[in-house]
């Protein structure tokens, strides 16, 4: 499963999600809990938090590495060292890593960075009879590749940007698994902001970089923690060997959920709740659980034709953004370890994807009388409104899956513990969520959203650097959801 869930479907209303990494995706269904009688509030802090000690003491992670928001999509980020360096989404939701090879010479490949064999003195070539070439079918394109090993660096992103010194703070992980890709259909490859995939899924996938790490016993503990940031504009960071509280909200509770799967972060769910009602979506599930993958390759919440149905017709978001204030709040209720339920609630802008709309026929040439080397006489610079899509759709992949998907990950802090086969989950905290503690002056209380308002000033004036706009009604290659 992974990125490929969402990322290389078109999208433009992020309400018709396919199935794309099948070949992935283990079938079996989760084993259910017992204790429903009892429910937590995730986020709720009145009480003495859980797990207030247990996350001091994961705190300090060997390496930390800055994860690029792709515009709410997927989280990137660098691996390899100076003279092979990649970006790669970092996928929960995989359990295998590939980047372009230099046998790939098509023009997809050529425009992003390509690993060379020859460039590489720790490349290990498998023997032909024990290789695994083969191809990735996605929905809407394909990878075809061939096998081999390498020691994948990671490098702090704190300490040692770009991996030029600093070797103690330098992840080395020994004899990983890769494809190279030898072929790749130009859509949606070409497009992409980023190299290939790093698959995070549970040691038990022979394929994935966790097997690894345990193998070579680099981790003292064998667990990761993702922080997803809710803003463009700022960087996540994935954390090995540890945790990093400082984007753990205060008093968070910390939440630990035993896995269903040994080969995917599985989670038992039990339902979803809408304003604190039950929808009975699992209720006629095996024990009344739906098995959700916890993926941070994929961008939405996503569920099964049949269930997810039930959610999306509570939550009837107008594109213009205009019912916004009025929409229900929405709760995962996930049975932690023990059985009990925990409720994890998204308010309707948590669960909101906004961008940028370009609309035809309109324009303002004042901001340009400012800036006379971006237009010439008579140039206008086009209006732009806001527009909003569900972080939540339809996918159907085998298991019947639901998968917990970038929409909740920015909210909650998520921990990957692969020694105890657990994931754990606590209330993050955005920079302006910080902020928001100082006292408000009147003005600025009454002020609306002020942050989409820049935004839409920078779009004018700036469109590359603008987090997400389009022309309406047409595709246009700027358009971060047109290859969403």
């Amino acid at each position: 499963m992974g990125f490929a869930q969402q990322l290389l479907n078109h999208v433009p209303h992020l309400a018709h999600a396919t199935q794309l990494h099948a070949e992935e995706a283990s079938q079996g269904a989760a084993s259910g809990e017992s204790g429903e009688s009892e429910v937590h509030q995730a986020g709720d802090f009145s009480s003495t938090a859980r797990g207030a000690e247990e996350l001091r003491r994961l705190e300090g992670a060997l390496v930390r590495v800055d994860l690029l928001n792709n515009n709410n999509s997927q989280p990137l980020g660098p691996l390899g060292s100076p003279k092979q360096r990649f970006t790669a989404v970092f996928d929960t939701g995989s359990g295998i890593t590939w980047v372009p090879g230099a046998d790939c010479k098509s023009d997809t490949c050529s425009e992003h960075h390509r690993f060379g064999v020859d460039g590489s003195k720790s490349f290990q070539e498998f023997a032909p009879g024990a290789r695994a070439d083969g191809t990735i079918h996605y929905g809407t394109g394909q990878v075809e590749y061939v096998d081999g090993r390498d020691t994948l660096t990671f490098c702090d992103s704190h300490s040692d940007p770009g991996c030029h010194g600093m070797k103690a703070k330098q992840l080395k992980v020994e004899s990983q698994p890769f494809g190279m890709s030898t072929n790749q259909t130009d859509y949606p490859f070409r497009i992409l902001p980023f190299d290939g995939i790093l698959g995070l899924a549970p040691s038990a996938s022979s394929g994935s970089v966790m097997h690894a790490l345990k193998k070579s016993n680099a981790l003292d503990r064998n667990l990761f923690g993702v922080y997803l940031s809710e803003d463009t504009h700022r960087s996540g960071s994935i954390s090995f060997g540890g945790i990093e509280n400082a984007h753990i909200a205060p008093k968070s509770p910390l939440t630990w959920h035993q896995i269903q799967n040994d080969q995917e972060w599985t989670l038992a769910m039990k339902d979803i709740l809408v304003d604190g009602k039950p929808l009975h979506i699992c209720d006629d599930r095996p024990d009344g659980v739906c098995p959700a993958v916890v993926d941070t390759g994929s961008s939405l919440i996503t569920g099964p034709s049949g269930e997810v149905e039930k959610l999306l017709s509570k939550v009837r978001l107008k594109e213009d953004c205009s019912n916004l204030g009025k929409l229900p709040n929405v709760s995962l209720r996930i049975a932690d370890r023990n059985g009990v339920l925990t409720d994890y609630p998204l308010t309707p802008e948590e669960y909101t994807l906004k961008s940028l709309d370009e609309v035809p026929q309109t324009g303002n040439s004042e901001y340009l009388k400012e800036f006379p080397v971006l237009g010439g006489s008579g140039d206008q610079v086009p209006e732009v409104k806001p527009r909003c899509d569900p972080g939540m759709g339809v996918m159907d992949v085998p298991g019947r899956k639901w998968v917990i998907g970038d929409t909740f990950l920015r909210r909650y802090y998520s921990i990957y513990d692969d020694d105890r086969g657990l994931v754990g989950f606590a209330k993050s905290i955005h920079p302006d969520e910080a902020v928001a503690k100082d006292p408000v002056s009147p003005d600025a209380a009454a002020a609306p959203d002020t942050r989409m308002q820049k935004d839409t000033q920078a779009a004018m004036l700036f469109p590359w650097a603008a987090p997400c706009w389009r022309v309406k009604g047409k595709k246009r290659s700027t358009s971060c959801r047109s290859f969403l």
